[in-house]
């Protein structure tokens, strides 16, 4: 294509966003800004001028937020600018009062200064460094008139061998001199304005719909773009038919200089070691692909809780797995983590409508796993045609707009034509989860050779949920007959009349419904440690590298820890978790007595599970196990091959937590497992009848 045909394309573009843009007006104008901005790497430091266009509903008088170390002018006449609050320590901004000239409908700044919040523990609010940099609404790094949407024309200068991406259509790109010079443009109303950079090597490709895929990474690395460059075009394809057309006419997988896992408005901002985890491609990269619909283009009201992540996390992760068969058991760890993290720890938890983001593994059990868990009780209940027309109806409605689990509703209502003012008010306002009881289970044969059954079913909580729960009857033929009893009482009395004898009843055996679960339910897992409130280390000092996993675990607990060195024999304490830690053969011997029965051999050479042999000098393991004198103690014993690095390993063992088995063959995981789950409290093998 020549240049002139390019440019003729491009006006052509340019016209449609413009229409495009007109007929928004119903979802709010935007104020546009117009901006140049250079980056300068090596002196931290930004230098701009932006021109904000208001809509003419906007006061004459505003104020706006800009990153403290930036020294802003006002350089439109007639309007007048004032300092109104400095930066304090919780709040690093500057707020400013603008006052509009009588005649204005827009003003210009020129600021210039350094952003460097220095990366720690894996977060920064935003900088510039020589290694990149990473720019983002928190980081005021233009001026923030709070609650207003954005569009944007932004220019980017940076050093020639950086390239530099925002949300939006890159419009031009070109190399003068010692500077890149790109140029992007946003149309659509935009919650905050990124700018990302650094010295990013490019690789392209194009969608069957036209999207530009696009993969910058911090090393030359051909075969892993192309992981992601055949991997991503199928995700927006998917999405689109399930929801809607993909809304921005870009994706692209950036890698970050710190360990990151963002989503962005038609980019992920991902760090160097979660690019490469081997589990990205249908784990986060799908999950950051679909948060261009849910949070990035129909937008979160936060102060009304926090809906984007509980779906994004159902419609991407939990799909993932419905795909490979494995639904039940990611349903089953969802309920083991809140378990594990909150319904053990009450004092962390809280009702859903306060969820605004993920800060630890108990808010994340909430804001996720238990959001997660309502979409899917909506899906049982309409099934999945309705339900995705109802979501449909939802993302139509409010595409680049605020929105909040009242609209979700809404779209609900609407579709299916029934109140969901109870199902949603029980789910958001109230903490907790139900606790479901069976009892009573009794069978009656009849003269004509038909056979009665009665069960009993309690909800053992304070309050009283409306719950639609599933109940499976096993026949004496084989035939399974399902029930879906309704409970919105303590407890209530239900029956079934089968031509063959029930020989099992099970209660929500697929884990359907958000509920606590019972501990026979559930394996013995990594999240039941990482979650307790009180965590006992038992370890060799003299062994190499044990207090560097030690100290990489305490960081990333919540509870209690407590170190407890061993040098010949030990007792372990009688609550809370417990670790073994490093290669004692008393850890080995404690092990091998409380997994008696397992599928499971223990020598000093191999370690055998599920009839697999390992080498211990070639193998890194995690053996979780429940203590046979408390079931309600877990114990995990790690300990790793000379090749392994301790701490790096410790770090990546924290994304294991809904296994209880896991082998290493030095990075890889030849083996993720559990042992067999007991039997459940709500199911019963029956009797003969009465």
């Amino acid at each position: 294509m020549s240049k002139s045909q390019a440019m003729h394309k491009l006006m052509i573009v340019v016209g449609l966003l413009l229409i495009l843009l007109v007929t928004m007006q119903s979802h709010g104008a935007p104020m546009h800004h117009k901006m140049q901005v250079e980056v300068h790497p090596g002196l931290k430091m930004i230098k701009a001028t932006v021109t904000v266009n208001f809509p003419k509903t906007t006061p004459r008088k505003l104020s706006f937020l800009i990153h403290k170390d930036l020294q802003i002018t006002l350089t439109s006449k007639d309007d007048t600018l004032v300092l109104l609050h400095g930066p304090t320590t919780s709040a690093p901004y500057s707020e400013y009062g603008l006052a509009l000239g009588s005649q204005d409908s827009a003003a210009s700044f020129h600021y210039q200064g350094i952003i460097h919040d220095p990366v720690k523990q894996q977060k920064s609010d935003g900088l510039i460094d020589p290694e990149g940099a990473v720019l983002f609404g928190s980081s005021y790094w233009y001026p923030v008139f709070l609650d207003a949407p954005k569009s944007f024309d932004l220019t980017i200068q940076t050093p020639a061998e950086w390239r530099s991406l925002s949300q939006g259509q890159i419009t031009s790109t070109e190399v003068r001199g010692n500077a890149r010079i790109t140029r992007f443009v946003e149309i659509y109303p935009q919650d905050e304005i990124y700018l990302v950079a650094g010295p990013l090597f490019s690789y392209e490709t194009e969608s069957k719909g036209g999207k530009k895929i696009q993969v910058l990474l911090r090393k030359d690395d051909p075969s892993l773009a192309q992981t992601f460059l055949s991997t991503v075009p199928a995700y927006i394809e998917e999405y689109s038919n399930l929801i809607g057309d993909y809304p921005y006419s870009s994706f692209a997988v950036v890698e970050n200089f710190w360990e990151t896992g963002y989503g962005m408005p038609s980019f992920t901002l991902l760090g160097p070691s979660v690019l490469r985890l081997p589990f990205i491609l249908n784990s986060s990269l799908p999950h950051e692909v679909l948060h261009n619909w849910w949070g990035n283009s129909v937008y979160v009201d936060y102060d009304k809780g926090n809906w984007s992540e509980g779906l994004t996390t159902y419609m991407a992760d939990y799909y993932q797995q419905e795909k490979l068969g494995k639904d039940k058991d990611y349903r089953r760890t969802v309920l083991t983590n809140y378990e594990d993290f909150v319904t053990a720890n009450p004092e962390r938890d809280f009702p859903l409508k306060d969820f605004k983001g993920r800060h630890n593994q108990s808010s994340q059990a909430v804001g996720y796993g238990k959001t997660m868990m309502i979409f899917h009780m909506l899906e049982k209940r309409f099934g999945k045609d309705l339900f995705l027309k109802s979501l449909q109806s939802f993302y139509k409605e409010n595409l680049f707009t605020r929105a909040t689990f009242a609209e979700i509703q809404t779209g609900f209502e609407k579709t299916t034509g029934q109140n969901l003012e109870v199902f949603f008010k029980q789910w958001l306002d109230q903490s907790g989860a139900p606790q479901i009881e069976l009892n009573d289970v009794k069978v009656m044969r009849w003269l004509d050779g038909s056979y009665s059954s009665t069960y009993l079913i309690s909800q053992t909580q304070k309050s009283i949920y409306d719950l639609q729960i599933p109940v499976v009857w096993t026949l004496e033929n084989g035939e399974l007959v399902k029930q879906l009893i309704q409970l919105n009482q303590a407890s209530q009395i239900y029956s079934l009349v089968t031509k063959f004898r029930p020989t099992k009843i099970s209660v929500d055996p697929e884990f359907n419904l958000f509920r606590k679960i019972y501990t026979e339910e559930r394996p013995a897992t990594l999240s039941a440690v990482f979650g307790s409130s009180d965590v006992h280390f038992y370890f060799d000092p003299s062994q190499k590298g044990v207090n560097d996993f030690i100290q990489v675990w305490q960081n990333s607990l919540e509870g209690k820890k407590h170190l407890h060195p061993v040098k010949d024999s030990f007792q372990i304490e009688k609550t809370g978790a417990i670790v073994f830690v490093g290669e004692k053969e008393a850890f080995q011997n404690f092990v091998k007595n409380e997994l008696q029965g397992q599928n499971f051999e223990l020598t000093h050479q191999t370690i055998t599970v599920e009839g697999q042999k390992y080498n211990l000098s070639e193998a890194s393991s995690v053996i979780t196990q429940r203590l046979k004198q408390n079931s309600k103690q877990t114990l995990v014993w790690v300990r790793w091959s000379p090749d392994n690095n301790p701490a790096e390993w410790a770090q990546r063992l924290t994304h294991y937590g809904s296994f209880g088995l896991v082998i290493f063959r030095g990075r890889p995981a030849v083996l993720k497992s559990h042992w067999p789950t007991l039997n459940s409290p709500l199911q019963r093998e029956l009797q003969k009848a009465l």
